[in-house]
């Protein structure tokens, strides 16, 4: 996984703490029923943002339930 810088770390706590951000996640959340050409069109625009790659990861060892 790939670690934040402190700038990052900031920058979410900012983020987290900001009134209309809250709104606005708020919003996404009650409006969370997304036909699925939306939902293909969103992970469209959001995939060049996944600059992970999956080999950088270590594996995933033990249970996990979710």
């Amino acid at each position: 996984m790939t670690k934040l810088s402190e700038q990052e770390k900031q920058e979410l706590l900012d983020d987290a703490a900001s009134p209309a951000r809250r709104i606005d996640f708020r919003t996404l959340d009650t409006n969370a029923n997304l036909a699925p050409d939306e939902y293909i069109a969103f992970l469209d625009w959001a995939y060049p943002y996944m600059t992970e790659k999956h080999e950088d990861r270590a594996p995933i060892t033990g249970v996990f339930l979710l």
